[in-house]
């Protein structure tokens, strides 16, 4: 059987080490949080990528892009 020692360090967070593993534990809710913002973080990123991608030139106008992807899966403009 691996030691096992806890360490609180928040009023309901705490950090374990299982063996060789460090663990972290913590609410639910605060996890979910923490996950939503990373999401919201790497898709800030992206789209700061994007951009300077677009204006060193290597990107295209979306409006391009539509046409292609149109052209591409047959797909027409007009709505339904």
């Amino acid at each position: 059987m691996s030691a096992m020692s806890l360490k609180i360090i928040g009023e309901k967070t705490a950090v374990a080490k299982i063996g060789k593993n460090d663990v972290v534990l913590l609410p639910l809710a605060r996890y979910q949080t923490l996950m939503k913002r990373l999401e919201d973080l790497e898709d800030l990123l992206d789209s700061q990528r994007s951009v300077a991608e677009y204006r060193a030139g290597q990107g295209r106008a979306f409006g391009d892009y539509l046409k292609e992807r149109r052209g591409k899966h047959r797909v027409s403009s007009s709505k339904r």
